[in-house]
């Protein structure tokens, strides 16, 4: 009997290595398992954190997209007002060119108008000298020299200066 117990024995012995080889297996086994599914749940944690930062791009991509079609309609928009200012301007350039021309015609015109009446009628200076002379109390003979007119004519005026003066 001691036989039988001692071969018991030893093959529980052989047995324990193998059933402790196949439990440490098992244990590998599962720590492999369990370090798996906590990768597996980390990759899974750090692929929705991704997908959540692709969709805040998304949209702020479409903000952006939103905000660039505004400011290019409002940057053509400016552009048309420009466009519209610079050619109001040139029209308003060309008529101011045009009316300062008429207003130089219309300048020459009167200076050749005054500078021929001035050349045309020497005497019509003389007699308003003396008329001024007269308003300032000269008497016949300065009016005569100074503006070279006969003596009736200095008479006259004094005459009819006279007259307003008594009015």
């Amino acid at each position: 009997m001691q036989a039988l117990i001692s071969s018991e024995a030893n093959s529980l012995m052989e047995n324990i290595p193998a059933n402790l080889i196949s439990l440490i297996a098992f244990a590998i086994v599962m720590l492999v398992a369990m370090l798996l599914l906590a990768l597996k749940n980390r990759f899974s944690q750090q692929i929705q954190n991704l997908q959540q930062q692709v969709q805040s791009q998304e949209i702020q991509l479409i903000e952006l997209q939103n905000l660039l079609a505004s400011n290019q309609s409002a940057l053509e928009a400016t552009q048309q007002q420009c466009n519209d200012t610079q050619l109001e301007n040139e029209q308003v350039s060309k008529q101011l060119e045009h009316r300062i021309k008429v207003a130089q015609e219309q300048f020459s015109a009167q200076a050749e108008t005054i500078e021929k009446l001035l050349h045309q009628q020497p005497e019509d200076k003389l007699y308003t000298r003396a008329q001024k002379l007269v308003e300032l109390g000269a008497d016949i003979a300065e009016i005569m020299r100074e503006c070279e007119i006969p003596r009736a004519e200095a008479e006259m005026l004094l005459s009819i200066h006279r007259q307003k003066v008594a009015k």
